[in-house]
């Protein structure tokens, strides 16, 4: 390893450290408030076709909290800007067999943007309802309400 690449480790160490000090000084409401506001961020990143600050942001949201539903639907959403929807479908997997509602709701946008709208709509009457937050993306994936099906077959 060369001295710049030294450099590099050292200074991306030092700045893992630092986050997860940030981090964890945080109270869970807080930490949770600043993850989906980072993931907000992401979106508007998206929304200005910026992916490469969304792939930052997602980045950072990975850092402070590995895994975290926040970070892969960021890195999903950079991903649809990108135009590569089976990377978001695949990122979004884990979440949406979780019956996490938020994965399970931008699983169906993906799955719309790819024109598998069968599937979509299967995903979109499995989803868990009153998650906050969620009805303006229902809304706007042509859903009135959050569907109060979660478990039941169709």
């Amino acid at each position: 390893m060369d001295d710049r690449q030294t450099t590099e480790h050292l200074v991306r160490d030092r700045d893992s450290v630092r986050m997860s000090l940030f981090s964890s000084s945080l109270t869970s409401d807080s930490r949770s408030g600043l993850l989906r506001r980072l993931t907000e961020v992401a979106f508007l990143a998206c929304v200005t076709n910026d992916v490469v600050r969304a792939r930052r942001i997602a980045k950072g949201l990975g850092v402070i909290a590995p895994g975290s539903r926040e970070s892969v639907i960021a890195y999903a959403l950079a991903d649809l800007t990108a135009g590569d929807i089976p990377a978001a479908l695949e990122r979004l997997d884990p979440l949406a067999k979780a019956n996490d509602a938020y994965g399970m709701a931008f699983q169906a946008l993906a799955l719309g943007l790819n024109g598998r709208l069968s599937e979509r709509d299967t995903v979109l009457r499995h989803l868990p309802s009153r998650e906050p937050g969620l009805d303006g993306l229902l809304i706007a994936l042509g859903q009135t309400a959050p569907a109060d099906t979660a478990g039941k077959d169709s």
